[in-house]
C-alpha cells in the first residue's frame, strides 16, 4: 500500500466505534430488555469476559499473516486452495447479505420515523448505491469518513445518555438481585453478538501492512461501558416492561427527553444522523464480501483506489457484491413479520456463528494441518 492509502489500527477502530452504533442502537437494547429486564443495564459488563478472550484469538490469527496478506489471504492459506474457495464464496455471500439488511434496517428506520407512508425501495437503492461507491474506493476513506462523523455522533450520544441517565428512575434500574443473574447472561448475548460482527470486519479490514497493536482491548471496554449506559437510560425513563415492548427504544428515548422538547423534530434529526453508521458498516461489509469474492476467484485484493468506475483488476466483483445486497434489501423482507424475523433472529445467528464457529475452524484446521 501506497503511504497515502494507509491507516493505522487506532484510526481502524475508530471506524470499528461508528459501525458498532448502527446494529447497537437497532438490536441491543430491546434484545437486551427482554432476556434480562431490569437487570438489563448489567448485561454488558458480562459480555465483556468472552469478547476479549475473542479479540485475543483474532489478534494471535491475524499475526499469522506473511507479508501482502489479509485475513482472506490468511483463510485461503489456512483452509487449501479447494476448501478455501468454498469458504470464501459464503463469508461473500454472508456478508453482501449482511450489506443489504443494514441498508434495509435504515430505510425501515426513516420510515416508521419520519415518512410512514413511504415504501423502502427509493432509500434502499439511494443507500445501497453510496455503500458501492464508497466500497470501490479505498479503504482508508471509510476510515476517514469514520473520523470525521464520530465527533458529532460521540457528543449527540454523550448529550442524550447524560440527559436521560440525570432524570432517570432509581426503581427501574434497582434492585438486582443474585437471583437476576440467569436472565443477566442470557441478556450479555446482544452484546455479544454486536461487538463479535464488528470485530470480525475490523478483521477483515485489517490492511496486509505492519500496523498498531495496542488499543482494542480499552475501545472494547468503552463499547461495553457505552452499552451498559444507554441500557441503563432507556430503562430507567421507560421501566422494563415498556422497553421490552418498543421497537426503537433510543429513538422513543430521544423524543420524550424533556432537554429537547422545545426542538421541533429533533427525533428526524438525530434519525438522519444515523445515516452515517449504516452507510459506513454497509460500506465496510460490502469491502469485506468483495475481498473474499477476489480471493476466491483467484484475484488480487487491491486496498488502494482507482478510478471510480474502473472495472479492471477484478474490480467489477464489487458492484456484483453491491446487486447482491440490493437484491437482499428488496426483497428478503417483503413485510413486517418477516423483517421482524429477519432482525431479531436470523441476522444474530448467523453473526454469532460466523464469528464463534466459522473463523476458529479455520484456524484449526491451519494449525491442524502445518499451514499455519
Amino acid at each position: 500500500m501506497k503511504a497515502a492509502d494507509r491507516y493505522d489500527r487506532g484510526q481502524l477502530l475508530s471506524l470499528c466505534a461508528v459501525l458498532l452504533l448502527s446494529p447497537a442502537l437497532r438490536f441491543c437494547p430491546t434484545a437486551s430488555i427482554t432476556a434480562a429486564g431490569r437487570a438489563a443495564w448489567l448485561s454488558p459488563l458480562a459480555a465483556l469476559p468472552p469478547l476479549l478472550l475473542y479479540a485475543l484469538f483474532l489478534r494471535r490469527f491475524l499475526a499469522l499473516r506473511r507479508e501482502g496478506e489479509g485475513l482472506s489471504e490468511l483463510c485461503a492459506r489456512a483452509l487449501g486452495e479447494k476448501a478455501a474457495r468454498v469458504f470464501l464464496l459464503l463469508s461473500a455471500l454472508w456478508f453482501s447479505f449482511y450489506a443489504g439488511f443494514v441498508v434495509r434496517a435504515g430505510a425501515e428506520r426513516f420510515i416508521t420515523t419520519i415518512y410512514p407512508h413511504s415504501g423502502p425501495a427509493v432509500f434502499v437503492v439511494v443507500l445501497s448505491l453510496l455503500s458501492a461507491l464508497a466500497a470501490l474506493g479505498p479503504a482508508r476513506s471509510l476510515v476517514r469518513t469514520a473520523k470525521l462523523v464520530l465527533p458529532l455522533l460521540t457528543g449527540a450520544l454523550a448529550l442524550i445518555l447524560f440527559t436521560a441517565l440525570f432524570s432517570a428512575k432509581p426503581e427501574n434500574l434497582f434492585p438486582v438481585t443474585f437471583s437476576d443473574l440467569p436472565q443477566l447472561l442470557r441478556g450479555a448475548l446482544p452484546t455479544l453478538d454486536v461487538l463479535l460482527g464488528v470485530t470480525v470486519l475490523f478483521g477483515f479490514l485489517c490492511a496486509p501492512t505492519e500496523v498498531r497493536r495496542a488499543g482494542a482491548a480499552t475501545r472494547l471496554v468503552g463499547a461495553v461501558v457505552f452499552l451498559s449506559l444507554l441500557d441503563a437510560a432507556i430503562l430507567g425513563s421507560f421501566g422494563a416492561e415498556l422497553s421490552a415492548r418498543l421497537t426503537r427504544p433510543f429513538f422513543s428515548l430521544v423524543r420524550n427527553l424533556v432537554f429537547f422538547r422545545s426542538v421541533e423534530r429533533v427525533e428526524a434529526l438525530m434519525v438522519t444522523l444515523w445515516v452515517f453508521p449504516d452507510f459506513l458498516l454497509a460500506a465496510a461489509a460490502l469491502f469485506a464480501a468483495q475481498l473474499c469474492l477476489r480471493r476466491a476467484l483467484g484475484k488480487e485484493a487491491v486496498w488502494r483506489g482507482d478510478a471510480i468506475f474502473s472495472l479492471r483488476r477484478g474490480r467489477w466483483l464489487i458492484p456484483v457484491c453491491a446487486l447482491l445486497a440490493l437484491a437482499a434489501a428488496l426483497w428478503a423482507a417483503p413485510d413486517e413479520k418477516s423483517f421482524l424475523f429477519l432482525s431479531s433472529r436470523l441476522i444474530p445467528a448467523l453473526n454469532l456463528s460466523y464469528a464463534l464457529l466459522a473463523l476458529p475452524f479455520v484456524y484449526v484446521v491451519g494449525k491442524r494441518t502445518g499451514r499455519l
